[in-house]
């Protein structure tokens, strides 16, 4: 017996060392795993973000934001299912990316030299940095020694790394984290008084600029870095050439330049007069007028419909103008006819024959346009006129553009009232420059309005969540 109890212990000592051996090359074999090779097999891309207004969101329309929509595209040029994973911060999409739980991670990171040691890297496609932000109207801070409040970061970004080097120079300052509320949410907080100074990507800034105009940039306190995304480590390099062939295809396709177009660029326009009397509108104006824009939204996004109306007449249903167009969407009485209307005063009738003449617009921008670029080239249209919108793209044409791609025909728009231009033209004359801020600011107006309602619902989610906490407790 005692011959065959020393076996079976020899033999359970020889079973945990052999498991102790495979396993670790098992891991090392995982990590070693073509990810190329897996992504086709399985036919799926994952890839993880961070739920955010540029980023990545889900609205009534479904998924949406700029690495969504490039993901997607990437998922596509794969040949492949698209597989979102939303994570917290920026540490839970470095912790996934290592252990393979996501094949990248897209959410508006910066170049980090550690990280680039540690991960594969795509090759980038804008840029941003890293910006100190304080509330408009309070002492503005011009470097990191003039602190005079409390410092809150969010926790899961190489900020910290990055405040222990300025340490070095600014022996006094202090910050804490809060590894519980959002780079976002911190910035609301900032917005109401709630804390002094957060720091922020430059991108998300601008983001919420747009709903919060009291948020404002005390300074830079980084340089501009590149912002890719980062893929697992790897001996193997055929993801990371997939990735920078669709790239180089995204750009010279103008794929970029419209996604671009659509999340970033609007971004510029910010005024703080402007924008503060337009979030005090969506406040308590448009809640009145918002089931009549649902109403009669047909194709379009009813957020997109108010923010023209905002637009034309800032939401006054007896809205006049000298040229003789008049009422909440500022028809002229040849488009009221044409649209069957009696009244254009009557917010119903003004909103219902708008929206028609969009829609009728959109059916005349020729097919060859991308669906989700019409509506630009349909609002030039109702801002100045049909023709002028296809001397437009005629003129970008010549001029060696790309008539298909809005960001081409909008920087062209201008060159309408230029006579060495307008003068070889269809329809001559036109007042481009008008119809360029136009578009810009309706662009921006409905990214307000659908930011806006989503940060609403995530902080109404919060209180109640508090809410039912509290009774339990």
């Amino acid at each position: 017996m005692k011959g065959l109890f020393l076996r079976i212990v020899a033999s359970l000592a020889l079973l945990l060392w052999a498991i102790d051996m495979v396993f670790p090359w098992q891991q090392i074999m995982r990590s070693e795993e073509n990810h190329y090779s897996a992504i086709k097999q399985r036919k799926t891309l994952v890839v993880g973000t961070i739920n955010n207004p540029v980023s990545y969101f889900i609205d009534a329309n479904g998924q949406a934001g700029l690495e969504f929509e490039l993901s997607k595209a990437f998922a596509n040029h794969l040949g492949v299912e698209l597989e979102i994973k939303t994570l917290d911060n920026n540490d839970a999409l470095f912790e996934a990316l290592n252990k393979n739980e996501i094949d990248i991670a897209a959410a508006n990171l910066l170049y980090q030299p550690k990280k680039a040691e540690q991960f594969q890297i795509g090759p980038s496609y804008y840029s941003a940095s890293w910006q100190l932000v304080y509330r408009k109207g309070q002492t503005r801070p011009t470097s990191l020694e003039q602190l005079q409040g409390d410092l809150v970061i969010a926790g899961g970004s190489e900020l910290e790394h990055i405040l222990q080097e300025k340490k070095e120079t600014a022996p006094k300052l202090t910050w804490s984290v809060n590894k519980k509320q959002t780079q976002e949410e911190l910035l609301l907080q900032v917005a109401e008084g709630k804390i002094a100074y957060t720091i922020a990507n430059s991108i998300d800034v601008s983001a919420a600029k747009q709903i919060k105009p009291s948020v404002a940039v005390a300074f830079d306190v980084t340089d501009e870095a590149a912002v890719h995304w980062y893929l697992p480590n790897s001996s193997y390099s055929e993801l990371q050439a997939a990735l920078l062939d669709f790239m180089n295809n995204a750009v010279e396709s103008g794929l970029m330049a419209r996604i671009e177009e659509k999340y970033l660029n609007h971004f510029s326009q910010f005024d703080y007069v402007d924008m503060r009397s337009y979030t005090n509108a969506i406040e308590t104006i448009l809640p009145k007028y918002a089931p009549l824009f649902e109403k009669y939204q047909g194709d379009l996004d009813w957020r997109l419909l108010a923010a023209v109306a905002y637009q034309e007449s800032h939401w006054d249903k007896d809205a006049t103008s000298p040229t003789g167009v008049r009422g909440m969407m500022m028809l002229t009485k040849a488009t009221a006819e044409r649209m069957k209307i009696t009244d254009r005063t009557d917010p119903e009738q003004s909103i219902k024959a708008g929206a028609g003449y969009l829609h009728w617009l959109i059916s005349q921008v020729p097919d060859s346009i991308p669906q989700e670029d019409r509506i630009w080239y349909a609002l030039a249209g109702y801002n100045m006129g049909l023709g002028h919108m296809l001397d437009a793209r005629r003129l970008t044409k010549n001029l060696g553009g790309n008539p298909d791609n809005w960001s081409d025909v909008k920087k062209n728009l201008p060159l309408l009232a230029e006579k060495r231009y307008y003068s070889n033209l269809k329809y001559g004359y036109a007042r481009g420059y008008e119809a360029f801020q136009y578009v810009e600011n309706i662009r921006r107006y409905m990214n307000s309005i659908v930011n806006y309602h989503r940060v609403q619902e995530t902080q109404n989610n919060n209180e109640q969540a508090e809410h039912i906490s509290e009774n339990k407790e």
